[in-house]
């Protein structure tokens, strides 16, 4: 903010006496600090979706949430983020079954444009994996002791 105050000051106070630069001082500072402070409010948002994608509890989810965070954060809108905020809202449980598959996502949830980003990265990387490894049916994985059958 000092560093950014003292070129505005220096930008306006160029062929000014001392008296005039310490007049305009105070609206070029004003205007330095108003600048700063929205772009701070759109770092504070961004750092907090990307350390809540990041941080979700599950690993998997933490994974798959925060590499797309970390990789697509900075290229969207307002709205976009409002939209993706929307989508971390929702369960941990929830998220994993539509993002794999599992269970169908709710239309509000289809609607969502972060969703459907991260359900088509999730199923592009499921069909590139071992076809021997992933339960075909959609059915929930469950690992129990009448798995072999």
């Amino acid at each position: 903010a000092v560093a950014t105050l003292v070129r505005a000051l220096r930008a306006a106070g160029s062929g000014l006496g001392g008296r005039a630069l310490r007049s305009a001082a105070p609206s070029v500072a004003r205007r330095a600090l108003s600048a700063e402070a929205e772009v701070s409010e759109d770092t504070k948002l961004r750092r907090r979706l990307l350390y809540r994608s990041q941080q979700r509890g599950w690993l998997e989810l933490d994974l798959v949430m925060g590499e797309w965070a970390s990789k697509n954060l900075e290229a969207l809108s307002k709205d976009e983020l409002r939209e993706y905020s929307e989508l971390l809202d929702e369960e941990n449980p929830d998220l994993f079954k539509w993002f794999t598959g599992q269970l169908a996502a709710p239309e509000s949830v289809k609607k969502n444009f972060a969703f459907r980003k991260i359900f088509e990265e999730v199923q592009s990387r499921m069909e590139a994996g071992n076809a021997q490894s992933m339960n075909a049916t959609g059915a929930e994985w469950v690992r129990g002791w009448n798995d072999k059958k």
